[in-house]
């Protein structure tokens, strides 16, 4: 379902948004928020959830969140919308899904996103006899995980050493686009049937 892969695998992902203008500020409306979510996540499990609703619109200023509800299956999970940069008039929203079903719009805290996190990849890989991932694998999810990202894969990819199979083991990367050098934090967010769920995070600023 896709409450259930929100909620186990795509915790954060980030979504260029549209933007309205009322009287000289930039607002995000609650319906186009909720439109961006569900084409997010049906980008990144294969289908759109059963509804997506916004409590308000969005202002458009980095920092601004609003608390949405996801439904699918039966099954509700709060989600909290935060702007991350604002473009001419174009909004740049990432969303982040609650850990636990039910929460909705009545969750005590809005979860706090992570500043540069990219999703987790969805299917996860192999660790194999060795009881790692080896690092091209890590690698070459990262670039897939990326590229489902930013619409492209970055000019290069690589990881000094392979993943242990083991919650919460990281591995330092490093990611080249455009001339640039940006380190990458490869965490393994589960292990299940011997697949590792990984979580990559892009450094804020370029020389890893």
């Amino acid at each position: 379902m896709v409450a259930g892969a929100a909620a186990g695998t795509l915790a954060l992902f980030l979504v260029p948004g549209c933007s309205f203008s009322f009287g000289g500020d930039l607002v995000v409306k609650k319906e186009e928020v909720a439109k961006q979510a569900s084409a997010g996540l049906e980008k990144r499990v294969g289908r759109a959830p059963e509804d997506v609703t916004c409590e308000d619109d969005l202002k458009g200023k980095v920092g601004e969140s609003v608390r949405c509800t996801l439904t699918d299956g039966g099954k509700q999970l709060g989600m909290t919308a935060t702007v991350k940069s604002v473009d001419g008039k174009k909004v740049n929203m990432d969303f982040k899904v609650d850990d636990n079903a039910g929460a909705g719009s009545g969750a005590s805290a809005d979860p706090q996103p992570s500043d540069s996190a990219q999703p987790s990849d969805p299917a996860g890989a192999d660790s194999g006899a060795s009881g790692s991932v080896d690092k091209a694998e890590v690698a070459r999810q990262g670039k897939a995980a990326l590229a489902a990202q930013v619409g492209k894969q970055p000019d290069a990819f690589s990881c000094p050493e392979d993943l242990p199979a083991k919650v919460g083991a990281t591995v330092r990367c490093q990611l080249a686009d455009d001339d640039k050098q940006y380190g990458v934090t490869v965490t393994a967010e589960s292990v299940v049937g011997g697949k590792v769920h990984m979580d990559f995070k892009v450094d804020e600023t370029p020389g890893g």
